[in-house]
């Protein structure tokens, strides 16, 4: 009997437990399927990214927003309750990246949306501003990543998201004197004015008609208790929200900005200070200001081991 293709809306707004759920359907998944969810207010990392490159601590602090890192590649993402994520599942074999973002912008134009896809994948609305004419605005940016032949080709889709929180947290800490990575590419970005739960019903119904797929619970998909699903995904979860899966990828870099007696730069690598100036202290030195100001999940860890430096 063939394995049945599916729909999975996951109805939590917790982005560790829907990151999880995701990581979970990749791996375990057989058919085809596409996973839909929306996360409470974060900031999610690319896998090879650098957080001091991508975001505002200071206002990463006063909102007190989680940073997650996730599995594939590409840029820095803006999630919050009117920001749709889509998450296509799929078998390497039958992959291809142009195929799922045409569908996505096929389906936004049967909507009445005027969307195109860019030359790198994105998805782009077509604006009209009076005198000024057509521009386009980013609704949609994507990643993918293989493993064990399975596909996970995921990007959001602004509907409602509130696009001032997303311009003032997204940006850069201090000064990145060296570093490597993977860095965003800021464009222009626009809402589709949609409300979310209607952009899941209109892409869970074209997907069904597409695919001939089913609507199911997650666990149902893999055909586990729901005890079980519980059980599974809370290991993916425990490595997403651990310090070394967030901080400790961080590629090596050498910052420079604030410290305590004016300043200075230093060497980061594996999630520790491994180089930085000496003082007169006692040939230590004592940071503090931008570097330190936020440090979600770490702080106390990262700040002992890190901001005195031998």
């Amino acid at each position: 009997m063939p394995v049945p293709n599916v729909v999975i809306t996951l109805t939590g707004t917790d982005p560790w437990e829907n990151l999880a759920a995701e990581e979970l359907l990749w791996r375990d998944l057989k058919g085809l399927g596409l996973l839909l969810y929306r996360n409470a207010p974060s900031l999610i990392l690319g896998r090879h990214q650098n957080p001091w490159r991508e975001v505002r601590w200071k206002e990463v602090g006063r909102r007190g927003l989680p940073l997650l890192r996730r599995s594939t590649g590409g840029g820095t993402v803006w999630h919050d309750e009117g920001n749709l994520n889509f998450s296509f599942l799929w078998g390497q074999t039958n992959y291809r990246r142009d195929a799922l973002q045409n569908f996505v912008a096929e389906t936004l134009r049967s909507r009445g949306f005027p969307v195109v896809v860019g030359e790198k994948g994105d998805l782009l609305l077509e604006v009209t501003k009076g005198t000024e004419g057509t521009t386009r605005r980013k609704i949609s940016g994507h990643a993918y990543a293989f493993r064990g032949g399975r596909v996970l080709h995921h990007a959001t889709l602004l509907c409602q998201a509130r696009l001032d929180d997303l311009r003032s947290v997204l940006g850069t800490t201090g000064e990145l004197v060296e570093w490597v990575g993977t860095p965003s590419r800021p464009m222009p970005v626009a809402n589709l004015g949609w409300e979310p739960a209607e952009a899941v019903q209109s892409l869970t119904e074209a997907f069904i008609q597409r695919e001939k797929a089913v609507s199911v619970t997650p666990w149902d998909a893999l055909e586990l208790s729901e005890a079980e699903w519980h059980e599974k995904k809370r290991q993916f979860r425990d490595r997403l929200s651990s310090p070394e899966w967030t901080w400790d990828l961080t590629p090596p870099f050498r910052w420079q900005g604030r410290v305590k007696e004016g300043s200075g730069s230093f060497r980061v690598e594996e999630g520790l200070v491994r180089e930085g100036p000496t003082s007169k202290d006692e040939g230590k030195y004592f940071f503090s200001g931008d570097f330190f100001e936020y440090l979600p999940n770490r702080s106390s860890e990262f700040t002992k081991k890190g901001q005195e430096v031998p």
